[in-house]
């Protein structure tokens, strides 16, 4: 789910500041299109494939050791793999693993941080009060 969310905040954060989807790296400042030809070039897909292929590796482990296996046991590493080296490949290591600031700007834009304002007080109006927030 970090994935997914992380590859729809890259997208809102994009939309919101260049109209077209470009994603911003906050490290290298470097822009690039969030969608290459339909195909999305973010965490996602990719780390879905490996969550398919920990599961054939488990599931390949009980058939030929004829007992349970922990599914993490393939799933974790498979996952967590993928996306580090997604993540080192495109030079996001640090900021994903210090967490994602792109994660908070995605919040701030759609105003979706918990029903909370910075200030920590919890929301009661919904319209104006957040109109007024943004701008």
């Amino acid at each position: 789910s970090l994935a997914c969310r992380l590859d729809c905040a890259k997208r809102v954060v994009g939309l919101s500041s260049g109209g077209r989807g470009i994603c911003t790296s906050p490290i290298s400042n470097t822009s690039t299109p969030c969608c290459k030809s339909g195909v999305c070039s973010g965490y996602f897909y990719p780390v879905l494939v490996a969550y398919a292929v920990g599961l054939m590796l488990a599931n390949m482990a009980v058939y030929l050791m004829k007992m349970g296996q922990p599914a993490l046991l393939y799933l974790v590493p498979c996952c967590l793999g993928t996306m580090c080296f997604i993540a080192w490949s495109k030079g996001e290591m640090r900021d994903l693993w210090e967490g994602p600031k792109v994660l908070v700007t995605a919040d701030r834009i759609t105003g979706s941080n918990g029903g909370l304002f910075s200030d920590g007080q919890e929301r009661q109006d919904s319209g104006e009060e957040m109109s007024h927030e943004l701008s």
